[in-house]
C-alpha cells in the first residue's frame, strides 16, 4: 500500500515541481523513501517546507514518511494539511483515508475514501482502500461484496486477491474455495517461469545445511516469539542460518535476530529476482517462509525458487497456493492426518508435539491474583484482533453473559466510532446491555499485557482463532476457552491448549464452549488455581521446550533434505 501511495505521489508529483527551485530537494526525498529511509526523507520535506510551507508535494511526502515511521496519527495530522492545501485531490483524498484508517479512525476513512471515489471512479487502489477501510470499521459483509465488485473490475490488482484470500480466510469460508482463491492468486501473480538455472546444490545427504528464513517481522511482533527460539538454538556444526530481513523498521528485536543469524541479509530494497539471486549465491539448501500472504511478504521470492526446497511455515493460516512451495510445517491436532491435505498446495511436514515454540517476553508482568476475588464479578475478555469477531461469535458470547448475570466482557483491538457502535448493538439485540461491555483500541505491548490483569476467562474467537495471542494470554495466566472447527484457524487453540495438557479448555461444539465457560466461571476456586499454576505449566510443557523443539525441527529439515538428494545422486545434475 505505501508502494503504491509513492507510485501515485510520483505520477503525479513531476508536474507540481517541474521548474520548482525545490525540485532537487523533492526528488532527493522521493529516492529516500525508495532506499527505506523515511526518516531522512522526511528530514529534507521539512528543510523544503520551511522554506516554502504551501509545496503540496513536499507535505505528501513528509505524510508517507509518518507512514513508513509507523507514527500513524501524525501522517493523518500531515496528509489532512494536504487537504486545505490541495483541496478535494483525488490522490489527496484517498492518502488521507489510508492514513486514518492506520489510525483506527476509521469513520473518517471511509468519508475521505468516499469522496475520492466520488471523483475517481472505479479506480482500483482507492477500492482497494475502501474494502480496507469496511473491514477496520467491522462491516465484514461490505467489505466482502466491495472486494468481489473490485475483483471483477481489476482482476489484475493483486492487493485486491489478497484481501479476497484474508477475507475468505476470517469467516471460515469453505476449503475448497479458500484453496481455489490461492491457485487461483498464484497462477496469475507467481506462476513458474521457464529457467535454465540448476540448483547446484551437493547432494550429500548427511552434509551442513545452509536454512535460510525469510519474513518481514524480524522485530517487535508476534511472529519474533516463535522465531527467536529457533535462532537461538540451532545446532551450528550441523545447521549454517541465514536471515533474509524485508523489515524495514527494525528494533531491539531486530538486531537480536541479527546477533543471532550466522548471516543477515537485508532485502528490503531488493527486488524479488536480486534477492533470489542473492539466495542462490548463498547456496541456501532449505528456504523457509515466514510470512505467507501476510504484510510484507516475500512469495515473489518463492516463486523465483531460488532453493532446492521451499518451506512456509508459521505465519499464514492457510496454502501459499504456490507451485513453487515444497511444504508447509504443521502439526497433528491443527492438521489431522488424512483429513487436512486436500486444503493446501504443500506438503505437510508435521512436528510431532507443537507448530509453536512461544519465548516469552522477558518484560511481560508477572501474574496477579484472580481479578474476581477484588471485583465480586466474572470478567470475560477478547484479546484477539477485532478482525476476527463475526455476528455468530458475538451472539454466542451474549448467550454467555446472559446465562451470568453481573459478568462483563473486555473487547480489545477495537476503534472508536462505529466499529464500538455496531458491535454494542449486536450485544445488545441479543439482551445484554452494552454497559457490561468494556472497549479498547489498540494498546501499546506494556498496556495490552496489563490488561490480563483485569480478565478472569480469556475467549478465543472462531472460526480464526488466536495463535501468539492466546500463548500471550496463558502465559500471563488467563485461562482460556476455545472452539474447534476443522480447518487449521479454528483448531490453534486445540493445539496450544492441549500441548500444555488443557485439552478440556477446547471446546467441539458452540454448546459446549458455553458450558465450559460457565463451569469455570463458577468455580472461582479452580480459576486461581489454573491463573497460579499457569506458568509452571507451560515452562513444563513441549510449548517452551526451545532446544528440543529445534531439534525437532532441524530432523524435519534433515528428513526433507535427503529425500532431495537421492534422486540427485542418481542423476547427477538434475534440476530440481
Amino acid at each position: 500500500m505505501l508502494k503504491g501511495l509513492l507510485t501515485g505521489l510520483l505520477r503525479r508529483g513531476a508536474a507540481r515541481v517541474a521548474g520548482d527551485a525545490s525540485a532537487p530537494q523533492v526528488g532527493q526525498a522521493v529516492r529516500l523513501l525508495q532506499l527505506h529511509d523515511p526518516a531522512g526523507a522526511a528530514r529534507i520535506c521539512e528543510r523544503v517546507i520551511e522554506r516554502d510551507p504551501g509545496m503540496v508535494m513536499a507535505w505528501e511526502l513528509f505524510g508517507v514518511a509518518a507512514l513508513n515511521l509507523g507514527d500513524y496519527p501524525l501522517a493523518c495530522e500531515r496528509f489532512e494539511h494536504v487537504l486545505t492545501l490541495a483541496g478535494d485531490d483525488a490522490q489527496a483524498l484517498a492518502n488521507a483515508a489510508e492514513a486514518n484508517r492506520r489510525a483506527d479512525r476509521c469513520d473518517r476513512a471511509l468519508e475521505l475514501i468516499g469522496r475520492a471515489l466520488a471523483r475517481k471512479p472505479g479506480f482500483a487502489p482507492f477500492l482497494h482502500i475502501h474494502v480496507l477501510a469496511l473491514e477496520s470499521s467491522w462491516r465484514s459483509d461490505e467489505a466482502f461484496a466491495a472486494c468481489r465488485e473490485a475483483l471483477r473490475l481489476h482482476p489484475d490488482f493483486a492487493s485486491l486477491h489478497t484481501s479476497y484470500m484474508t477475507l475468505l480466510n476470517r469467516v471460515g469460508a469453505d476449503s475448497a474455495l479458500i484453496l481455489e482463491a490461492h491457485r487461483r492468486w498464484a497462477g496469475r501473480f507467481a506462476a513458474p517461469q521457464p529457467t535454465d538455472r540448476q540448483h547446484r546444490n551437493s547432494p550429500q545427504p548427511e552434509r551442513r545445511l545452509r536454512i535460510g528464513y525469510v519474513s518481514a517481522d524480524f522485530r517487535q511482533h508476534a511472529i519474533s516469539r516463535f522465531v527467536l527460539p529457533l535462532l537461538e538454538h540451532h545446532d551450528p556444526a550441523l545447521f549454517e542460518v541465514y536471515c533474509y530481513s524485508n523489515t524495514p523498521k527494525t528494533d531491539d528485536i531486530t538486531r537480536r535476530c541479527e546477533a543471532l543469524a550466522s548471516h543477515w541479509r537485508d532485502i528490503v530494497a531488493l527486488s524479488d529476482a536480486a534477492a533470489a539471486d542473492l539466495v542462490r549465491s548463498d547456496g541456501i539448501d532449505i528456504l523457509i517462509d515466514l510470512s505467507g500472504h501476510t504484510s510484507g511478504n516475500r512469495l515473489g521470492l518463492f516463486a523465483c525458487k531460488p532453493a532446492p526446497i521451499q518451506v512456509t511455515y508459521l505465519g499464514y493460516p492457510a496454502t501459499t497456493g504456490l507451485s513453487q512451495m515444497d511444504y508447509r510445517l504443521t502439526d497433528a491436532r491443527v492438521d489431522p492426518p488424512g483429513a487436512s491435505e486436500a486444503r493446501y498446495h504443500e506438503r505437510l511436514l508435521r512436528l510431532p508435539h507443537s507448530l509453536w515454540c512461544f519465548a516469552p517476553p522477558p518484560q511481560m508482568p508477572e501474574v496477579g491474583p484472580l481479578p474476581a476475588s477484588g471485583t465480586g464479578h466474572i470478567t470475560f475478555g477478547s484479546l484477539n484482533s477485532m478482525l476476527k469477531l463475526t455476528p455468530q461469535l458475538l451472539a454466542l458470547w451474549s448467550r454467555l453473559l446472559v446465562a451470568l448475570p453481573g459478568s462483563k466482557l473486555v473487547l480489545a483491538t477495537v476503534p472508536e466510532g462505529g466499529p464500538r457502535a455496531r458491535i454494542s448493538r449486536e450485544f445488545e439485540s441479543s439482551g445484554v446491555d452494552p454497559a457490561r461491555l468494556e472497549f479498547h483500541g489498540f494498546l501499546p505491548w506494556d498496556q495490552f499485557w496489563a490488561l490480563h490483569g483485569r480478565i478472569d476467562i480469556a475467549l478465543d474467537s472462531f472460526p480464526c482463532n488466536g495463535g501468539a495471542t492466546t500463548c500471550e494470554t496463558l502465559w500471563l495466566g488467563v485461562p482460556l476457552v476455545s472452539l474447534a472447527g476443522e480447518a487449521f484457524l479454528a483448531r490453534a487453540g486445540l493445539s496450544i491448549l492441549s500441548t500444555i495438557g488443557l485439552p478440556e479448555l477446547v471446546a467441539h461444539s458452540a454448546d459446549e464452549y458455553l458450558r465450559i465457560a460457565l463451569d469455570l466461571a463458577r468455580d472461582q476456586a479452580r480459576l486461581a488455581q489454573l491463573r497460579s499454576r499457569m506458568r509452571e505449566r507451560m515452562g513444563a510443557s513441549p510449548l517452551l521446550a526451545a532446544a528440543a523443539f529445534t531439534r525437532d525441527l532441524e530432523g524435519c529439515y534433515r528428513t526433507v533434505w535427503r529425500q532431495w538428494c537421492t534422486p540427485q545422486i542418481a542423476a547427477p545434475g538434475a534440476a530440481c
